[in-house]
């Protein structure tokens, strides 16, 4: 019976992570998002850098933190209403087949596709470091770029777990889509401007190190990603900018151990936040009325 379990879990899995592949819109964006990462670190490569590895330097983490969440938006926004919308649901609870299981399939093929993207997108920026500038990779910046991958792969997945728990709850694709696009415009573009602004008028507190504004900015994955990767406390439009002790995870004058403890909440923020997104989404599925 587990096995069985496990089988069904993998081929929807599987079918998944296809679909998306041979969906237009979907090549489109990634086509788009290569683009970006290969131009925003060619131009961030050939400026000069101090202090830290000019390899890791050249990572334009803020692009990278901007777009990535895209990806996620776009492989959850419909996986749960579109399937609802076009009875596919009922269809598949025809076989012996559990909702839990479907949700793991598609939750699955989602998460690895990004894995895969976020891991293709790093040799694109590493590739266009190493080959137009000639730039070496030592142990060092390797294992930090491991290091890397693996936080934008957590943070990408927050947006996925969100877009997901999103097509669980609305009535169509398009109030989805909708939700989940206004949800990446103020988290990755606006947050810290109308933070800065909301605080401002509360308090008439204007300091990017006041006690409320660094607070208020723990509600938000990219504070915590950020923080991790640059030190930098956002990377949102006009945010709070205070400049940091430690730059995250590219800082080399500091230790790959040094620099995980100093940070070490924010990276249990940045792997628990999706695995509570999921939890809620299971939940919220499990108990919801699928029928048409």
């Amino acid at each position: 019976m587990t096995r069985m379990k496990n089988n069904n879990v993998f081929v929807l899995a599987q079918k998944e992570a296809a679909d998306h592949l041979q969906d237009a819109g979907f090549l489109v964006l990634l086509a788009t998002y290569t683009v970006i990462v290969f131009a925003s670190t060619y131009m961030l490569g050939s400026l000069a850098h101090d202090d830290k590895s000019v390899l890791l330097s050249s990572i334009n983490v803020k692009m990278i933190s901007q777009f990535t969440p895209l990806l996620g938006i776009v492989l959850g926004f419909d996986v749960v209403v579109r399937e609802q919308q076009s009875g596919s649901l009922n269809v598949l609870l025809t076989h012996p087949i559990f909702r839990d299981n479907i949700l793991a399939g598609k939750l699955l093929g989602s998460t690895l596709l990004i894995a895969a993207i976020v891991v293709f997108s790093v040799f694109v920026a590493i590739g266009t470091l190493l080959i137009f500038y000639g730039l070496e990779i030592g142990y060092t910046e390797l294992i930090r770029i491991v290091v890397f991958t693996i936080f934008t792969f957590f943070y990408a997945v927050t947006f996925l777990g969100i877009a997901i728990f999103i097509s669980t709850i609305v009535k169509n694709s398009t109030d989805s889509l909708i939700c989940n696009i206004v949800i990446w415009i103020f988290i990755c573009i606006l947050f810290g401007a109308i933070l800065k602004t909301v605080v401002d008028i509360l308090t008439g507190q204007t300091s990017n190190e006041g006690i409320l504004i660094t607070q208020l900015l723990n509600l938000s994955p990219l504070h915590h990603y950020a923080e991790v990767v640059t030190g930098r406390a956002d990377f949102s439009f006009m945010g709070v900018n205070v400049e940091p002790v430690i730059g995250g995870i590219f800082d080399t004058r500091y230790t790959l151990t040094k620099c995980l403890t100093e940070f070490w909440m924010n990276i249990i923020v940045l792997i628990m936040t999706p695995v509570i997104l999921f939890i809620i989404t299971f939940i919220t599925f499990l108990r919801r009325d699928i029928t048409l």
